[in-house]
């Protein structure tokens, strides 16, 4: 349990929000820290499918949103193989095999041999993927630009240095737990 009232200050209180009237007298779990709790707010927020639908709707490419999150994945992972790409998008390889053979259809990823393993295939991004993926990248910027309109530069500039700050404690303490080897 955190102590640091540094992490217990801040905090957004969604405790009673949403809550039918005979529920408002029974308190919510929640955590002692602020700072977890925004945190678990902005990644459900994020997260939400209405949130990723929302900011998927801003792409006019005349792709579905499985796809464009494809494209947004390999974007940001370069080629991956199918099982991997199943992993990133949270869903089976049936569906990545689905999605993959449609975008390949409309020449937007391709397979090629893994480098590092013959038997196995990786998906990459063709050039005209690259330039569609390029689209979810401009939109999140201008998403954030919004967000942080009201922020001075040197607030975005510490913000950014934080969470790569965090992201990297975040991914040392996934290493250390896990029970899953990493590659």
């Amino acid at each position: 349990m955190c102590h640091n009232s540094a992490y217990a200050s801040d905090s957004i209180d969604t405790t009673m929000k949403n809550k039918e009237p005979h529920q408002a007298d029974v308190p919510s779990p929640s955590f002692d820290s602020g700072l977890l709790s925004n945190l678990s707010e902005l990644v459900a927020r994020w997260g939400s499918h209405r949130f990723q639908m929302a900011h998927g709707s801003q792409i006019n490419n005349g792709l579905d949103f499985a796809s464009n999150k494809v494209l947004y994945v390999l974007g940001r992972s370069g080629p991956l193989r199918p099982s991997a790409l199943a992993e990133q998008l949270a869903t089976g390889r049936a569906n990545v095999s689905k999605l993959v053979n449609r975008l390949e259809l409309r020449g937007l990823v391709h397979k090629v041999k893994d480098p590092h393993d013959a038997r196995a295939s990786l998906v990459e991004l063709t050039p005209l993927g690259i330039e569609l993926s390029r689209d979810a990248f401009r939109i999140g910027d201008e998403m954030l630009r919004e967000m942080t309109a009201d922020w001075s530069a040197q607030e975005v500039s510490i913000f950014s240095h934080q969470m790569a700050r965090f992201t990297r404690a975040a991914a040392e303490y996934e290493r250390r737990v896990s029970t899953t080897p990493f590659p």
